[in-house]
């Protein structure tokens, strides 16, 4: 194995054991993908990267639970993505032939190990998203910009499954508006 990608492979294995032991329960989805669950006072549904377990795409629902607001994470091992916290970023999200992109900002979380955690979370998902996803089998997510955070990352894109995409989008709403 490439011993650059050790610690990444190594904290996947890590995420692995801790998010299913902490969501399986929470999800209730059956063998689907997607969770729905209650972090930190917010309700998420979101699954994990194919490539990048660690990886999370989905959603969260805004306070008063009208808005499904983007929730990603994706890593690296190089320590200089977090020049770029706070900085735009052109992110590609291309599902059932469409490519559709949109801007976050980028959040730099920390370090697990030797791999940077990125965080994208400021933007609103609208009804073209929310449907082209619906009917997809899968979405591949890809930075496409700043250049330079792109240029760092070991993982230049992953895929997601969207089996379980509504269900779990039913569950967070239900939770949501208790």
């Amino acid at each position: 194995m490439n011993r650059k990608l050790l610690p990444t492979f190594l904290i996947v294995l890590v995420l692995v054991g801790i998010s299913g032991c902490a969501s399986a329960p929470k999800g209730g989805l059956g063998d689907e993908s997607w969770t729905a669950e209650e972090r930190v006072g917010r309700v998420y549904y979101l699954t994990h990267g194919t490539a990048v377990w660690g990886h999370e795409f989905g959603f969260y629902k805004s306070k008063d639970c009208a808005d499904d607001i983007l929730w990603l994470t994706f890593s690296a091992s190089d320590e200089k993505v977090k020049n770029f916290n706070g900085k735009e970023t052109l992110i590609s999200l291309k599902v059932g032939g469409k490519d559709i992109r949109i801007k976050s900002h980028m959040h730099y979380m920390g370090v697990i190990g030797r791999t940077q955690i990125m965080y994208f979370y400021d933007w609103v998902a609208g009804p073209l998203l929310m449907d082209a996803l619906k009917k997809g089998r899968y979405v591949e997510v890809r930075i496409l910009e700043p250049k330079g955070l792109e240029e760092l990352l070991d993982i230049k894109h992953d895929e997601f499954s969207l089996r379980g995409l509504v269900a779990a989008q039913k569950k967070a709403n239900s939770m949501c508006a208790k």
